[in-house]
């Protein structure tokens, strides 16, 4: 009988709402806490189990303010089944120091941070380096959530599998942003006047991180070469008062990124985010043989399924070969096994 492979033991740093409920679903699956860290005031000092349904001496722990003293607490017991879930920002530059500490640890990374899910696209020089500490210690990397990760690119893909041919890919996602948390209504602009969100996406303050990264997984998936992504960003304006926007002002953003392989697009990445929108879907369409025409009725919960796709990474990762991985050089079709 082939032995089961071992469960792993998980570091969390990073406790907003996401890494919180990462948490509490690892949590319900009886996994081993090594403990946690986030600088928030209001959270470092705490314990563990003031914040998370965990009992016992790692619920007792208190929540490290640093990542590093984390690490060091447990460096003398570290096992090649430990994983950090890194749930601290979107852009690669920024979370870089925080993916290499953990690396340099000892530790298996999955994160949440777009950028991270195709970083050759925008910093191949930091996902070169990632993958070459990341093999030097034995360890793997993956940066996956819901999108990127699963509805606009690995679940197309997934459906492309029934094809013979694909001549072109379509994703559709439309999200009812005032159904989804405070963070993503900010995300997305709404309330703003058409200046500010101009103003917000010069600045990268606006708009979904990771759409092009998604595009070039399907490119990558479908074995495209990508002569150029493009990507663009407008604002959706109220014509009424809707949930608190005012007439006038932004409600979201129409957000296209396109991979262009010789003169016409093949994969056109299109999502609506904003408060209001009606008829909330994830559609994806093949031109093919045969072709292909999906529709998710209400769409995907991001924040839900961003829990489940990082979750459900953990055991694949473990298991991974070292070095950077994207979703689709691991197969993440499964669940995180049950207790």
């Amino acid at each position: 009988m082939t032995k089961p492979p071992a469960r792993a033991r998980v570091a969390l740093v990073g406790l907003g709402p996401i890494g919180l409920e990462v948490g509490r679903a690892l949590a319900a699956r009886g996994i081993e806490f090594l403990g946690a860290a986030d600088p928030a005031s209001e959270i470092s000092g705490k314990r563990l189990a003031d914040l998370l349904p965990i009992a016992g001496d790692a619920g007792a722990r208190p929540v490290d303010r640093a990542a590093r003293d984390l690490y060091a607490r447990s460096a003398a017991s570290r096992e090649k089944r430990d994983v950090v879930v890194l749930c601290t920002g979107s852009r690669l530059e920024s979370v870089m120091p925080q993916i290499e500490e953990a690396v340099e640890a000892g530790f298996h990374v999955v994160s949440t941070c777009e950028e991270l899910a195709y970083p050759e696209l925008k910093n191949a020089v930091l996902g070169h380096r990632i993958d070459k500490q990341a093999r030097a210690k034995g360890v793997a990397v993956l940066g996956t959530g819901v999108n990127p990760g699963l509805v606009m690119d690995r679940l197309a893909l997934a459906a492309a599998a029934a094809c013979v041919r694909v001549e072109k890919v379509t994703v559709t996602r439309v999200v009812d942003a005032a159904k989804r948390r405070g963070p993503l209504r900010a995300k997305v602009g709404a309330g703003l006047t058409r200046l500010d969100f101009d103003k917000g996406v010069a600045e990268r303050r606006l708009g979904h991180v990771g759409l092009s990264e998604s595009a070039a997984i399907i490119a990558q998936g479908l074995g495209l070469p990508i002569d150029e992504i493009t990507e663009t960003i407008e604002p959706l304006i109220a014509t009424r008062e809707i949930d608190g926007v005012a007439e006038g002002h932004v409600l979201g953003l129409h957000q296209i990124a396109l991979v262009q392989a010789g003169d016409e697009p093949r994969v056109v990445l299109d999502l609506t985010m904003a408060v209001g929108v009606s008829d909330p879907s994830d559609s994806i369409e093949i031109e093919g043989d045969p072709p292909v025409h999906l529709r998710v009725s209400g769409g995907f919960h991001g924040d839900r399924a961003t829990v489940g796709c990082v979750v459900n990474a953990i055991p694949f990762l473990i298991q991974a070969t070292p070095g950077l991985h994207k979703v689709v050089t691991l197969p993440l079709f499964g669940l995180f096994p049950e207790p």
